[in-house]
């Protein structure tokens, strides 16, 4: 902002006075009442002088604070966020902050360019948004200055919180789609409980936390897991499913029961329960900071996570542009993730059904519930421990709501 300069000239008019007849006294009184009036007169254009001077170092002081207030965000030209898979309706918000113009990168897996002018603060001018680094956890991610924020879900934060100062500062979905998922065909399932009996293989990510969950709460055994997993339908296929496996609700259900041909030569139905159903109230993909860059971006932030939750919403208001852009997006990537209008459509739908996206309970699209929080950290603990690994001795510093003040709501 500039202030603006105010200038005031000040003019004093001298009145003067033609002494008429020859009465040299009243000449002289005229003279001397003439001076005093110059006198009064210059009096009060120096104190006008005056006052506008004082208004003028007013008005500069003034624009100087509006000044250092604007300067406040200092935010980092570029700004990279890691995802913790590919292109997915999952991700809409982060990728609604480039909008659909952006630039997919092959080589790098990557979708970059300019954030929108209406999410724009301190100087930020790009975004880049990595994929899934199949060779680093994301919280190693963070550690190795690979990126700036990571999606990263609440139970790892609290896993990885005895090694690495992380620290979650706003949500993307307020419910966790991640699930379990089997042939109701192959496998009689009506309560978690009956996962354990079917005998089935649950095949797994490596590490994961509501796995350990599902262990420890008896739902499965130790026997049961398998951590082979690597996203592909290659393993579901090859046994007609006769798996148990994880997924995203928004996505596999609607692959395996309209594109992929795993049971009689083509698609069927399949059953399952997100980890909500499970029990786990987790929150998914949260934007994650190593705690030393969220001191140090700490200005930038107090505006920028706002903005991002702006995004969220107009995503979800209108996410059709993001949705269609990731399916070009994906192709560039040439990998073995798709996406198609008619998956989109029916993960939205879901979305909204279940309530994956509703605001928190502070009446922001932002904040994670320290109930929940605290809940989730009462569960997990103890299951660590006897892991044998160190978390955090609680659960208050590993996120905060600080930066979601006044963030919007839906």
């Amino acid at each position: 902002m500039r202030a603006t300069r105010a200038i005031a000239v000040a003019s004093a008019a001298a009145i003067v006075l033609a002494a008429c007849g020859s009465d040299s006294d009243s000449a002289d009184e005229t003279e001397d009442t003439t001076a005093a009036e110059e006198t009064d007169d210059t009096a009060a254009a120096d104190e006008t002088a005056d006052s506008a001077a004082t208004e003028d170092t007013e008005a500069a002081a003034e624009g100087s604070d509006d000044e250092a207030a604007a300067g406040d965000a200092e935010c980092p030209s570029e700004l990279v966020i890691q995802t913790d898979w590919f292109p997915e309706l999952e991700h809409g918000g982060t990728y609604q902050l480039i909008g659909p113009d952006g630039t997919a990168d092959v080589d790098t897996v990557s979708y970059s360019g300019p954030i929108q002018e209406q999410y724009a603060v301190g100087g930020l001018e790009t975004i880049t948004i990595k994929t899934v680094n199949f060779d680093k956890s994301q919280a190693s991610v963070l550690a190795d200055g690979d990126a700036d924020m990571a999606y990263i879900t609440s139970s790892d934060i609290i896993k990885d919180s005895g090694a690495i100062p992380l620290v979650g500062i706003a949500k993307t979905l307020d419910q966790d789609p991640q699930m379990v998922m089997w042939d109701p065909e192959q496998y009689d399932i009506s309560e978690p409980a009956d996962i354990g009996p079917t005998g089935a293989q649950v095949l797994h990510f490596p590490g994961t936390s509501y796995i350990d969950y599902m262990i420890a709460q008896g739902f499965m055994t130790e026997d049961q897991s398998n951590p082979s997993y690597d996203g592909s339908d290659a393993a579901w296929v090859a046994g007609g499913g006769d798996v148990i496996q994880q997924g995203f609700a928004t996505n596999e259900v609607y692959k395996y029961e309209n594109d992929i041909a795993w049971k009689d030569g083509g698609p069927a139905d399949v059953d399952f329960y997100t980890v909500a159903d499970l029990g786990f109230e987790n929150y998914p993909a949260v934007i994650t900071m190593l705690q030393s860059r969220v001191d140090e971006l700490d200005s930038c932030l107090t505006e920028l996570v706002p903005m991002m939750q702006q995004a969220w919403i107009d995503f979800l208001d209108d996410p059709k542009p993001i949705t269609d852009a990731m399916i070009g997006i994906n192709e560039t990537h040439a990998g073995f993730w798709g996406l198609s209008e008619g998956l989109n459509e029916a993960g939205l739908a879901l979305v909204e059904e279940e309530g994956f996206a509703v605001n928190s309970t502070d009446g922001t699209y932002c904040s994670l519930d320290p109930e929940r929080m605290e809940t989730l950290y009462g569960i997990l603990e103890p299951i660590y421990a006897e892991q044998g690994t160190e978390v955090a001795d609680s659960v208050e510093g590993l996120y905060t709501n600080k930066y979601c003040e006044g963030a919007p709501g839906r």
